[in-house]
């Protein structure tokens, strides 16, 4: 692939706007001109073109910036003097008769954002293949990726350019870079890059694999089956008589010990508490006659603080608590008498058919020939006057009045009514029969009969009364109305307490106090009452060997006591000797599959470290060749860069021409004739070093380079005039298929290097940057 440089054109590119350089067909270009007017920007924007990025810009952002910082003010490669205008790089290459041209191109607002400013990003440099030189069509047809200069120049050639194709301002950085790191910079160039990728996957694998093989999960789980094993193998019990399974629990809910699927898998901490369940029934069985006396008496209290409100009250009422309904059917015949006695003290004047329906004691046939009076005198009541109907009221009031003071004072002289003084009680009641009659005589026969007919009732209704008096006289004596109020406030209680009673005097408890509501009095009963009850406690035989959690256990395992107490020892051996065999069981079925998960973890393990093993000897391998592949691609070059590194570096007082070692592919190390241990470069001055920087390049330029294209920024600025020389003849003599951009600050070096070439027969040009770039600025 011989393309080589034509043109080039720069717009707002560094410092400069725009510039345009002609190289025609030369074979040597010198860029000539002072330090500071452009000749490195040249080269940068060349690089920038072929490889995407400026290494030496990369390198010191590395070294000189932070990552942390991302927005930047100005762009380090858009010259905004130019106004507005795109930062654009153009090339024009030939080869033969063909022509590529080559552009880089961004546009001004890309660099307007902040965060596009870092010197580190190049994305926004993109590629175009235009058709022709003039042409700005930087359309999306015309675009390609950087990919497309490898098809162009050949593989590798991005990655190789700064080793191959342009040697940069001062030294090699490559030779200052660590003996054994020297080789992998050149890997593309040494072809190496593809075994290096497989040594790489090689050592992910086999880091895997280590990683595998001593990861902590899985080497826990193996120490921890190991220690299973020799646990369940030291417990395992040679195999007894088999029992059959037997339901001992009664509890709705059944414990785990007393099913017949005792282990899905073997637990040493089930098992013991299974046994220890079984165990603590076990311990109980002799203490059978303990638990009976202490559940007689726990019962005791309990029926004790149950039945407080209950007990209280039979204290209270003692053998008075049956007398409610009595006491009831009293209060409703007292209230039913003095209803009707009621009805009667208003009178016949007053008394309505209804009333008179529910008066007791009636002689045969008097109640219907009273209600024949009531009528009778409801229609004397509608005719007679007003005035007749107040004495007969009257009438009724007066005899009233006298019989009831008959009955307080059967003696007395003084007039009820007037208070006058009759001397005699006789007489007084005779004065108030004549003052009655001639009352009486002055009304009309309808009101004579009123009177007289109220009066007929009214004897009627006496015989009654008479009646509901003595009746309340038998009665009322035999009713207790406190008794009766407090039996009625514990009404819901009752039946629950004569319940109680009942049961109290079916053990002999007789209760043969009264009633009473003297609370001293009630309290004093109720504690007699209560240890009545308590001195039916038995004494508990062995009640300090009972245990605290003896009820817990029996309640787990039993849903009555009963049901306990007809449980035998030989049952529970049973069941103890069903649990180790079950265990015995669920053990050997558990020893299997923790070897067998053994097993299958060691046989991972091994064939982890048999693949290891395949994969490290494929490494090793991979690495044998790559170490004999480089070792022989490094003496493809030293025998050139032995005659390169003579010519240049002419008056070296350790020997004529350096060598290279390889170490066996490991490292590369420039010697001298003397053979010392020590790398070439520690001994060298400033300009012997830049002509071995010379010699290296030049030599690897020669074997490996695909374009014969050559950049040197400044070659002379640390060598004399003897190096200045040997280089010209160099490139003239074994480059001179090369075009050669070389640039120099001097100008008697920079004819020199012509002459020699054109006197070679090779063109030669030169461009004054200083003159270019005043025009360019």
């Amino acid at each position: 692939m011989n393309w080589q440089i034509s043109k080039i054109e720069v717009h707002s590119f560094k410092a400069f706007k725009h510039i345009y350089l002609d190289l025609g067909e030369s074979s040597l270009l010198t860029l000539d001109g002072p330090n500071g007017y452009g000749k490195t920007s040249i080269f940068d924007a060349i690089e920038l073109l072929l490889t995407g990025q400026i290494n030496r810009i990369q390198n010191l952002f590395n070294t000189l910036l932070t990552r942390n910082k991302r927005d930047y003010a100005d762009n380090l490669f858009w010259n905004n003097r130019s106004g507005e205008n795109d930062l654009c790089i153009k090339i024009e290459f030939f080869n033969d008769a063909q022509k590529l041209v080559l552009a880089r191109h961004c546009p001004s607002a890309i660099f307007k954002k902040p965060a596009n400013n870092r010197a580190d990003k190049y994305e926004n440099f993109k590629l175009y293949e235009l058709p022709e030189f003039e042409s700005v069509d930087f359309t999306k047809a015309n675009l390609r990726d950087n990919n497309f200069l490898d098809e162009v120049f050949g593989k590798n050639f991005r990655e190789n350019f700064s080793f191959l194709n342009y040697l940069e301002q001062g030294q090699n950085r490559l030779l200052h870079t660590r003996v054994d790191e020297r080789k992998d910079k050149l890997g593309n160039l040494f072809n190496i890059s593809d075994i290096e990728a497989e040594i790489e996957n090689c050592n992910t694998i086999y880091n895997k694999f280590t990683r595998y093989i001593n990861n902590p999960e899985r080497t826990g789980k193996a120490l921890s089956l190991k220690e299973e094993i020799a646990s369940l193998k030291s417990t395992l019990q040679a195999e007894t008589n088999n029992v059959e399974y037997k339901k001992l629990s009664t509890t709705d809910v059944q414990p785990i010990w007393d099913t017949e699927t005792l282990f899905s898998t073997y637990s040493a901490a089930d098992h013991a508490a299974y046994q220890e369940s079984v165990r603590k029934i076990i311990a109980l069985l002799p203490l059978k006659a303990t638990i009976k006396t202490r559940v007689h008496n726990e019962a005791i209290d309990t029926e004790i603080d149950r039945n407080e409100e209950s007990l209280r009250s039979l204290a209270q009422f003692g053998k008075d608590l049956g007398k409610l309904d009595v006491l009831d059917a009293i209060k409703k015949d007292i209230d039913k008498l003095e209803s009707s006695a009621n009805i009667i003290k208003r009178g016949a004047t007053a008394i309505k058919l209804e009333e008179a329906r529910t008066l007791p004691n009636w002689a045969n046939g008097r109640l219907g020939w009273f209600e024949l009076q009531i009528e009778s005198r409801n229609s004397l009541l509608e005719k007679s006057s007003a005035n007749a109907n107040v004495i007969a009221e009257l009438e009724r009031l007066k005899r009233l009045l006298i019989d009831e003071h008959k009955k307080s004072y059967p003696d007395d002289q003084l007039c009820p009514l007037c208070g006058a003084d009759w001397e005699d009680h006789i007489s007084m009641v005779n004065a108030i029969e004549a003052r009655t009659k001639q009352v009486s005589e002055s009304l009309s026969k309808d009101g004579k009969d009123l009177v007289n007919l109220i009066a007929t009732m009214d004897a009627e209704l006496k015989l009654i009364d008479t009646h509901i008096q003595d009746r309340l006289k038998l009665l009322k004596p035999t009713y207790e109305p406190n008794l009766h109020a407090e039996l009625t406030k514990i009404k819901l209680r009752l039946p629950a307490t004569t319940q109680l009673l009942n049961k109290l005097q079916s053990e002999n408890i007789q209760f043969t106090d009264s009633f009473t509501e003297i609370d001293d009095v009630i309290n004093e009963r109720l504690e007699k009452l209560k240890a009545v009850l308590r001195n039916k406690k038995q004494v508990e035989a062995d009640a300090l060997a009972l245990p605290e959690d003896w009820r817990e256990t029996t309640n787990s395992a039993f849903k009555d006591l009963q049901d306990f107490y007809i449980i035998t020892a030989e049952d529970l051996k049973d069941k103890e000797l069903y649990i180790s065999i079950k265990a015995n069981e669920a053990q050997n079925s558990r020893l299997k599959t923790c070897i067998s998960d053994l097993k299958l973890i060691e046989k991972e393990t091994l064939a982890a470290q048999k693949a290891q093993g395949k994969i490290e000897n494929l490494r090793n391998t991979l690495k044998k060749t790559e170490q004999n592949y480089t070792d022989q691609t490094i003496s493809a070059i030293e025998f050139i860069f032995h005659i390169y590194s003579g010519r240049l570096i002419q008056n070296y007082q350790r020997g004529l021409g350096l060598f290279i070692e390889s170490r066996e592919g490991t490292q590369l190390r420039f010697l001298t004739a003397e053979k010392s241990e020590h790398d070439a470069l520690m001994s060298m001055s400033s300009g012997q070093v830049s002509a071995l920087s010379l010699a290296f390049f030049l030599s690897l330029n020669k074997v490996y380079a695909n374009v014969p294209l050559i950049l040197i920024d400044d070659p002379s600025q640390s060598l004399d005039e003897i190096n200045v020389a040997s280089l010209t003849d160099l490139l003239r003599c074994e480059l001179k298929h090369c075009q050669l951009i070389v640039s120099s600050h001097e100008d008697d070096i920079s004819a020199y290097m012509r002459y020699r070439f054109n006197r070679a027969g090779l063109n030669a040009s030169s461009l004054n940057m200083q003159l270019l770039a005043k025009d360019a600025l």
